[in-house]
C-alpha cells in the first residue's frame, strides 16, 4: 500500500472512517503494511485517534454479529403458504364422510384466505400504526423479525413493503425497546442493511442491536444495551455519534448530552418485565410515570417532596404498585377521583 501520499482526512470524523473501505479491510484484518499505513494517519492526525478507537469498535462489533437471513422474495413465501394449504387439505380428508363437502367448501374459503394474506403482505405499501393503551405493554414483531415492546401510552408506525436494498424504517413517539435482527452479510456494510427509528427529530441507526427509546415532555432518553448505534440530527446544529453498549444519552430537543448518573442503560429496560428501577428516581419522576404511562392528573400540594429520592425496586403490576409505594415510603396522603389524584401531607392525629 502506497502510503507516501496520504488523502486529506482532517475533516474525518467517526462515521467517515467507518464508511471508508481501506480502514474496514484494516480493521478486520490487520496487515503489517496497513498497520504502518494507518500509524502514519495518525502522526499526521494525532486528533482523529478518538475517532479511528471509536470506527474500529463498531466494525468489529458488526462484524461479530450473527447473520439473520430472512425470506427474500414472494416466491419463496408462496411455497411455504401453498405448503400449508397441501397440509391443510390432507387433514381435511382424513375427516368423516359426511363433512367432506363442508371441508372442501372450507379449504377454498382457507385458500381465499391465504391469497388475501399474500396480497396484502406484498402488495400492500401503506402506513402501519401500532398504539398501545394507558398501562398496557405491547409486544411487536415486524418484517424483519425484529422486536420491540411498546410502553404505554406509545405509538409507532412503518411504511409497509420492507425491502432487501432500503433501510428499515419507523418512527416512535413515548417509549419501546428494540431487539433489532442483523441481516447484513458479513463483512459487508452498507446503508439498505441499518434499521432506523426516527423520534424526536433524531433518527438512530443500528444494524443488530438491543437499545430502549425514551421519548417524554420533550426529551429523549436513548439507552444501548447492546451492538453498535448511531444517533443523527441533520438539520441546523447536527450531530452524529456512536454510542457504545452501556451508554445512556440524553437529547433536549437542541443537543445531545452523555448521561451520567444512577440510572444505567440496562435498568431503562426494567418496565419491560413489569419493573422499576427507583435508584436516581425523584418523586417528581414517579409523578411523570404516573401521567405519561396511566393517564393521571396529578395536584401536588406537598411540593417540597418533589426532589426526595427513592431507591430499590417495585412491581408495574398496575398503578396501584407505584400509589402503595408513594403512600408508604413518603407518608402522604393520596385522593383519587376517577383518573385524578390529589398529593397531600398525611394529617396528623
Amino acid at each position: 500500500m502506497n502510503n507516501l501520499n496520504l488523502p486529506d482526512y482532517s475533516r474525518f470524523e467517526a462515521i467517515d472512517f467507518f464508511n471508508d473501505e481501506i480502514f474496514i479491510k484494516y480493521a478486520l484484518h490487520v496487515e503489517a503494511d496497513q498497520q504502518a499505513y494507518w500509524h502514519q494517519v495518525l502522526g499526521k492526525y494525532p486528533e482523529k485517534e478518538s475517532a479511528l478507537m471509536e470506527a474500529e469498535t463498531w466494525v468489529r462489533i458488526l462484524n461479530a454479529q450473527k447473520i439473520h437471513k430472512p425470506i427474500t422474495n414472494s416466491e419463496d413465501a408462496w411455497i411455504s403458504i401453498t405448503s400449508r394449504i397441501a397440509e391443510n387439505d390432507l387433514s381435511r380428508t382424513n375427516s368423516n364422510s359426511q363433512f367432506k363437502r363442508i371441508a372442501i367448501w372450507l379449504s377454498g374459503i382457507a385458500a381465499l384466505f391465504f391469497i388475501y394474506f399474500v396480497a396484502v403482505e406484498f402488495l400492500e405499501l401503506g402506513r402501519k400504526t401500532f398504539q398501545s393503551r394507558y398501562g398496557e405493554l405491547r409486544r411487536l414483531s415486524f418484517p424483519d423479525e425484529s422486536i420491540a415492546i411498546l410502553n404505554a401510552n406509545s405509538k409507532v408506525h412503518y411504511f409497509r413493503g420492507w425491502s432487501s436494498d432500503k433501510p428499515r424504517e419507523l418512527w416512535l413517539e413515548g417509549e419501546a425497546s428494540f431487539k433489532v435482527k442483523h441481516v447484513a452479510i458479513k463483512n459487508r456494510f452498507q446503508e439498505a442493511d441499518s434499521f432506523k427509528v426516527h423520534v424526536n427529530g433524531i433518527r438512530l441507526t443500528v444494524l443488530g442491536t438491543q437499545f430502549n427509546v425514551k421519548d417524554r415532555r420533550g426529551e429523549t432518553l436513548i439507552s444501548l444495551i447492546e451492538g453498535s448505534l448511531r444517533v443523527d440530527k441533520e438539520e441546523a446544529g447536527g450531530f452524529s455519534r456512536i454510542m457504545k453498549p452501556g451508554e445512556v444519552f440524553r437529547y433536549d430537543g437542541k443537543e445531545l448530552h452523555e448521561m451520567v448518573s444512577e440510572k444505567t442503560a440496562k435498568a431503562s429496560q426494567d418496565w419491560t418485565h413489569r419493573e422499576l428501577e427507583l435508584d436516581g428516581y425523584t418523586l417528581q419522576d414517579i409523578i411523570h410515570v404516573l401521567e405519561d404511562n396511566y393517564g393521571y392528573h396529578v395536584q401536588m400540594n406537598a411540593s417540597e417532596l418533589a426532589n426526595k429520592k427513592l431507591s430499590g425496586t417495585i412491581p408495574l403490576s398496575s398503578d396501584a404498585d407505584i400509589l402503595f409505594v408513594m403512600r408508604k415510603v413518603f407518608d402522604i396522603n393520596i385522593i383519587k377521583n376517577k383518573n385524578q389524584l390529589t398529593i397531600n401531607h398525611k394529617t396528623k392525629k
